[in-house]
């Protein structure tokens, strides 16, 4: 077979150049005819030596860069120079700004001739250069070299090409999945094929040396920071070991001044590079490897190969496809220092277990060996030939396979339709919590504070049987269990059982649960979001402290005895620790009420007292301030009231202000109080139809919280909120302003609530001296009844004056939607919140498409306005807005008739 390695530079020095040179003197020893085409010379000979049976082509020499040249001169002296300065038109400079037009002149001459049976391109950029210029017989490998996740310039290009390739080899697992996940139905083929060990004698370790090695870059990335601060909590209980980093880079002076910071200058070593790896491995009894995240690390491959048991940091796509916890290593929690220590401690003190876990390495490391990695890449590389020359139209077959394939369908549950999102935090705290205490005795629980949700605290060690425990037979179906892994990979989300079952070899520090968060493929349900709960496994430190999986509101390490107390924790009594028990002066603890307005403007009498008060004023009323449509019953309060239920159960008392009318479907409920007209508003001011004159009086019902929010019955909340969101935690109110400005005064035809708002501005200029210039949104309105009182006797005239007007009037303020929140700003008692809002105009014509676009639940809050004049029918409107309210909050509250 003709193979074809695609190599930007072979005289490079790094891990991709080793592993191409590696894989190409395997295969020629396997008899293949291997060929390294490498578009770049810049070097004498190659940074690796090259096997002679294997064929190199160098497309531009750059040894003299000011005078490059091309292969057999394809490009004319006085050409090359020019070309070499100008950008790459295969491979954007934003993809790879080591491509020029030189090297497209090169492959544009060498690629569509090229005699090869298989071509593997090795960067993103060299895969796209393959795939516009190569032949159609020609099968296209892709190895992928690099984390996927820390990809930024290969990103695109990988995406955009991929598709086209026979097959995509990727170093992990983890970037699989990953690729195959982004791709969707156009992903090509994918394999998992590592890195071979470089070829040659391996010494092996006697493991008795008493020295702790890792090799890397120093860059932040390698975190070699992190293992000396580890190996000085334990150098002083370990006095015969040393530890020796080799490598360079920019921050080995940071290094050398750590060291001498923690005292540790005669115990560990930066002696720089090495040119024989093997020997240094040999040395060692201890490997570490403290990286972010890597590809796959042939430095660990390295160490296992001399029978080095390696520590590491586990992350997705590097430590966790190598080593295997308690076999030929121990992996730690992504950036646990502690957990490093203590793991460096315990392999340094346990002779048995570092000779065990050192057999185990040696073992590992045989599937590395340049020879067995050679023949799986020959199967590979056969299969796509074969796959090639029986179709030499592959983008057709691709096209073909999808339109005849039927899209997968994963086997997963949706989401709960009965279940509110409190209910949900309860039954997941509740399982994590039986869990924890079967394997531990030193679980906890963390409340829920500010945006972070409650945290069942786990040790590190107990997390393979908690996960156990976990996805059970007895695990609660309506939840899924979530993988975070960070660094730029995506979530992973499957049912309890199998997931953790996945995650119970690795050492990631956190997992979550929550219920499943989609109704369908498109739509997310009432459970999409606010409903997770973390579980985190915190390692111990070389003394037994726990130290947490990262930043807190409480504390990031506890002492090996801490002391706990039981508490309710999102409904569930479990314990947690003392001071966590306590409300922090972050949060609100003060009652909170709910307020709303209503009237059925669908009942004869009411409807008769309005036309009769109509009479009695004696001119005729604009119909924005009197007309029916401000009265339509469309029952919006009793979804505005189920969003409460879902979304803010934190509500005391939610009071209804009528005018003696009930809801049909309201039952009596100790949290709703019926409160009339009557019991708040003067007996002249009676029968009234002004909201303006209704809302004059809200702060005089019996018994309403000193805080309360205050909502228009069209008023829907979106997901789950805080009180946080309508109150600081000193009692200021938060304001939420819209986009859209009041204008000037001007003599003429005005809507009401626009003449309320200048004649607010008038008061606030007269009283303070500033001016008003936005609208409010039409969200929730947060007030205090004590500010409101104020205002009352500050105003006395001006409140009076509306309390007795029936209809809206132009002399009329508006105290709850507006006045009241600058009259805070301006006297201290508010500040400036903040929302995601959406206002739909029912009565206009796109408004089925903008209820469509609400169905993400991306808002805090929705208002659902009407009008007097309407696009549909009312019928046709009554059929859009039930299917939206029972798909949009489908949940009953418990104070809602059953039907």
């Amino acid at each position: 077979m003709k193979i074809t390695f695609l190599l930007l530079n072979l005289d490079g020095g790094g891990g991709t150049e080793r592993s191409v040179v590696t894989q190409a003197n395997a295969l020629a020893a396997l008899g293949q005819d291997v060929t390294i085409l490498s578009a770049l010379r810049t070097s004498d000979r190659p940074h690796y030596d090259v096997d002679p049976a294997v064929s190199v082509r160098r497309l531009v020499d750059l040894r003299d860069p000011e005078t490059p040249r091309t292969e057999d001169d394809v490009v004319a002296a006085d050409l090359t120079a020019a070309l070499a300065e100008r950008p790459s038109l295969l491979v954007p400079d934003r993809w790879d700004a080591q491509f020029s037009a030189l090297t497209d002149a090169m492959y544009e001459h060498v690629l569509p001739a090229l005699d090869a049976d298989v071509v593997v391109s090795v960067t993103p950029g060299l895969l796209a250069a393959a795939v516009q210029l190569l032949p159609r017989r020609v099968a296209i490998v892709h190895q992928e070299h690099r984390s996927s996740s820390d990809r930024t310039s290969g990103l695109e290009p990988l995406l955009t090409f991929a598709p086209r390739a026979d097959v995509v080899a990727l170093l992990t697992r983890s970037a699989q999945e990953w690729l195959t996940e982004t791709l969707g139905p156009v992903a090509p083929q994918t394999v998992v094929v590592p890195n071979p060990l470089p070829q040659g004698f391996k010494p092996r370790s006697t493991l008795e040396t008493g020295l702790i090695v890792a090799a890397g870059r120093f860059v932040a990335e390698k975190q070699m920071t992190k293992l000396i601060e580890a190996f000085g909590e334990i150098a002083d209980r370990i006095p015969g070991w040393r530890l020796r980093i080799l490598g360079s880079g920019p921050q080995r002076l940071d290094l050398i001044r750590l060291i001498r910071r923690l005292g540790l200058w005669d115990r560990v070593e930066l002696p720089g590079q090495s040119a024989d790896m093997p020997s240094e491995w040999a040395a060692a009894s201890i490997s570490a490897l403290p990286s972010r995240s890597e590809g796959l690390p042939l430095v660990v491959q390295e160490a296992m190969a001399a029978g080095v048991p390696v520590i590491a940091f586990d992350n997705p796509s590097g430590s966790r496809a190598v080593i295997r916890h308690e076999v030929n290593g121990l992996l730690v929690g992504p950036d646990a220092l502690s957990g490093l220590s203590t793991a460096l401690l315990r392999l340094a003190t346990d002779d048995a277990l570092r000779h065990q876990l050192g057999e185990g390495a040696l073992a590992s490391s045989r599937q590395y060996a340049p020879e067995a990695i050679a023949r799986r890449w020959l199967t590979i590389f056969e299969g796509a030939v074969e796959r090639r020359s029986g179709d030499p139209r592959p983008l057709h077959r691709r096209v073909s396979e999808l339109a005849t394939t039927p899209a997968a369908t994963a086997d997963l549950p949706t989401a709960a339709t009965d279940l509110t999102p409190a209910e949900a935090r309860r039954m997941a705290v509740s399982w994590a919590v039986q869990c924890a205490a079967r394997v531990s005795q030193r679980w906890f629980v963390v409340p829920a504070h500010g945006d972070d949700p409650a945290t069942v605290v786990v040790p590190m060690a107990a997390r393979s049987a908690f996960l156990t425990e976990l996805g059970g037979p007895e695990a609660p179906d309506r939840l899924s269990l979530v993988d975070t892994a960070g660094h730029g990979w995506p979530e992973r989300r499957d049912r309890i059982g199998r997931l953790a079952a996945e995650l119970a070899p690795e050492h990631t520090g956190r997992v979550s649960l929550e219920p499943w968060p989609m109704l369908d493929e498109q739509w997310p349900g009432v459970l999409s979001s606010g409903c997770r709960i973390h579980v985190e496994f915190w390692e111990s430190a070389p003394n037994g402290d726990l130290v947490s999986a990262g930043l807190n509101a409480y504390t990031n390490r506890l002492p090996a005895d801490f002391e706990t107390v039981e508490a309710e924790i999102e409904g569930v009594v479990a314990r947690t620790l003392p001071l966590m028990a306590q409300p922090t002066v972050r949060d609100c603890t003060f009652p909170i009420d709910a307020v709303y307005t209503w009237v059925d403007g669908d009942d004869p009498e009411w409807n008769a007292a309005r036309e009769a008060r109509l009479a009695e004023v004696g001119r005729p009323l604009d119909r924005t301030a009197a007309g029916r449509a401000r009265f339509v019953n469309r029952d919006e309060l009793r979804y505005s009231l189920r969003s409460l239920h879902l979304f803010a159960p934190w509500i005391r008392t939610i009071h209804l202000v009528t005018a003696g009318q009930v809801p049909s479907w309201l039952v009596d409920h100790p949290q709703v109080n019926l409160v009339h007209h009557r019991d708040i508003l003067p007996a002249d001011a009676l029968p009234t139809f002004n909201s303006h004159a209704i809302e004059s009086s809200i702060h005089k019902i019996p018994g309403l919280a000193e805080h309360f929010v205050y909502l228009n019955d069209d008023f829907l909340l979106a997901r789950p909120q805080r009180p946080q969101r309508f109150f600081d935690p000193s009692g200021h109110t938060a304001v939420f302003f819209s986009s859209h400005n009041i204008g000037i005064e001007h003599d003429g035809d005005a809507a009401p609530w626009l003449k309320a708002a200048w004649n607010n501005r008038r008061l606030l200029r007269e009283t303070f001296g500033v001016v008003s210039t936005h609208s409010l949104a039409h969200a929730p309105y947060a007030h205090r009844r004590s500010v409101l009182e104020e205002i009352e006797r500050r105003f006395p005239e001006e409140i009076a004056r509306t309390a007795r007007s029936p209809f809206r009037a132009d002399d009329n303020i508006s105290l709850l939607s507006s006045f009241a929140q600058h009259y805070g700003l301006a006297t201290g008692t508010a500040v400036v919140g903040s929302s995601e809002n959406a206002y739909v105009d029912i009565s206009a014509n796109d408004v089925i498409r903008k209820l469509r676009r609400l169905k993400p639940r991306e808002q805090d809050f929705i208002c659902l306005g009407d009008h007097h004049d309407h696009a549909l029918t009312p019928a046709a409107l009554k059929e859009v807005l039930d299917d939206f309210f029972t798909f949009y909050l489908p949940v009953p509250a418990r104070w809602e008739k059953a039907e």
